[in-house]
């Protein structure tokens, strides 16, 4: 298993401050970086160049947040063109960065409006996903469809309707976060239904979506822990919450003892992955 850590768009400005939290995760003990996705487009190649010379230090391995702010994506006003020039320009870019999965969220700019048929923001919907499917096998990339909570959104809330959304797809898929799936008051049994659709993980503490801590209360990880366990899951799961601290002493500390508890959280995943690598499954 890699254990990721999302990036919040305002690092991604500055230089200074990506490449110190870039050193920090990496000294934790981070595996790669989950970075917004819909900024990267906003950087001049000069700008690239710097953000890819910076991920020798952490790889980049998934980026979220897919689409840019004011890209229409359903409804009467659905912007096709301009949602199939953004992914002709931006899987290659995502390909020559080595990620390798880029989940797509955008939760507002996939809300249903009270006066529009859910049925035709579904079928809006799922001309984007079979778009992305084409432009993702071209570049060797999986698009995870994220489920979020009723409150960021009012379509794709559970992880059974990324999966009938992805249904056919090879390289477009489901995935689950731990915080949406709480918020949601959610199980995971539709997981077990269906765990070949399992593309990624998110995870966070629920109370205030916070890192990972030694102090939290780890009973509120058990159902997640266990369908990981159960699942055989050896993909990414990415760190998606807030810092307690501020200051750069504390915030590296921090990031060392959310992947510690991630760890021990799930290292019986761990020792399952080596037993079956040194059985060659």
């Amino acid at each position: 298993m890699k254990y990721g850590c999302c990036i919040h768009p305002d690092f991604i400005k500055s230089e200074e401050k990506y490449l110190s939290l870039f050193k920090t995760l990496a000294q934790a003990g981070f595996d790669y970086v989950e970075l917004p996705f819909f900024t990267l487009s906003q950087l001049t190649n000069d700008e690239l160049e710097k953000l890819k010379n910076a991920l020798q230090v952490i790889p980049c391995k998934a980026c979220n947040v897919f689409f840019p702010p004011g890209l229409t994506l359903v409804g009467p006003e659905m912007d096709m063109k301009g949602i199939r020039t953004y992914l002709e320009r931006m899987l290659p870019l995502a390909a020559d960065l080595s990620v390798e999965t880029l989940v797509f969220g955008n939760g507002g700019a996939r809300r249903i409006p009270e006066e529009q048929d859910p049925t035709a923001i579904w079928d809006d919907l799922c001309k984007i996903v079979e778009e992305m499917e084409i432009h993702a096998k071209k570049e060797g990339i999986t698009i995870a469809v994220e489920p979020l909570n009723t409150t960021e959104t009012n379509m794709i809330t559970s992880y059974s309707e990324a999966v009938r959304l992805t249904e056919g797809l090879v390289h477009v898929t489901a995935m689950i976060d731990s915080y949406h799936t709480a918020v949601n008051g959610q199980t995971y049994d539709d997981v077990y239904m269906y765990p070949k659709s399992l593309g990624h993980l998110h995870t966070a503490y629920p109370t205030g979506r916070m890192v990972p801590s030694p102090q939290d209360d780890m009973s509120l990880y058990a159902d997640f822990v266990k369908m990981v366990k159960d699942m055989g899951y050896r993909g990414k799961i990415s760190v998606e919450g807030a810092l307690r601290s501020i200051e750069s002493v504390a915030i590296a500390a921090e990031y060392k003892a959310c992947i510690d508890t991630l760890k021990h959280l799930l290292g019986d995943c761990e020792k399952q992955k080596r037993k079956a690598v040194a059985h060659g499954i």
